[in-house]
């Protein structure tokens, strides 16, 4: 099934099929759209994801950055605690809130979570 993603920066729906991802020290909830669903979660150390160069005429790019969609604007005003869990230095921690942190209602920026789906990767150039 699908997933939900609520960041700070808006909501994204995650289909079978699509890829998500959300930057290093964007705060995010996941929310299943039914019953079950299944994927896998990787963690990257190394330098942020970024697209190749697309060459001279545009041809050599397998994936064009029009189709990784940006969240939908959307934020929560809740003043009702909330545990918000971190990573830090390998470990996790847990601290409450007393409102959702998911309250931003303006960014600017490249630095945000996107969602791509895999059938408009062109294997062809």
């Amino acid at each position: 099934g699908g997933l939900l993603l609520r960041t700070e920066l808006g909501l994204l729906r995650a289909e079978p099929g699509h890829v998500a991802l959300i930057p290093r020290g964007v705060r995010f909830r996941v929310e299943l759209l039914e019953e079950t669903a299944r994927g896998y979660v990787c963690e990257n150390y190394g330098r942020p994801f970024a697209l190749p160069d697309l060459g001279p005429i545009g041809a050599n790019g397998l994936a064009h950055a029009r189709d990784f969609l940006a969240p939908v604007a959307a934020y929560e005003n809740e003043d009702r605690p909330v545990e918000v869990v971190n990573k830090y230095c390998g470990n996790l921690w847990t601290a409450t809130y007393d409102h959702s942190p998911l309250d931003v209602v303006a960014w600017y920026g490249t630095h945000t979570p996107y969602v791509y789906d895999l059938r408009r990767f062109n294997v062809i150039g």
